[in-house]
This record gives structure tokens, sequence and C-alpha cells, in this order.
């Protein structure tokens, strides 16, 4: 068994990770050896959503905003 120190914030994240049950140990274990995922396999999975709309929408509005205030 060793010691480590981390930050409050880390450790505040670590806590809302932690499953029924789990040591802050398994959930660093699970941190460490999660498989990596393909960003690929996401591909078009939010294809006509409302989320995506939304977002699409929003992300507009914060261009023309960005614009507006900086480079007119």
């Amino acid at each position: 068994m060793k010691n480590i120190t981390i930050s409050d914030v880390l450790y505040r994240n670590l806590a809302l990770m932690k499953r029924p049950g789990e040591t802050f140990s398994d959930v660093i274990n699970r941190l460490v050896h999660r498989k990596k995922v393909n960003v690929k396999s996401f591909y078009g999975s939010l294809k006509g959503s409302k989320f995506l709309d939304e977002l699409e929408s929003e992300v507009k509005r914060v261009r023309i905003d960005f614009y507006r205030e900086f480079l007119l």
C-alpha cells in the first residue's frame, strides 16, 4: 500500500466516478486500464438529432458573436 497526494479537484472528480463498493484504487485502476475508443465508430450517430441541430445553431451564433466582437 502506498500513499499519494492529489489535488482537491481531482479527488472530487474521482469521488464522482466511484461506483458502489469501489475504492479509489479501483477507480484509478479502471481508468488506467480502460480500452481506447475509436472516435470514428461514432461518426454519424447524431445525424438527424435535435441535439445536433441545437449544437450547430449554437456554434453559428458563437461564430457570429465572435466575428462582430473581434473582427469588425
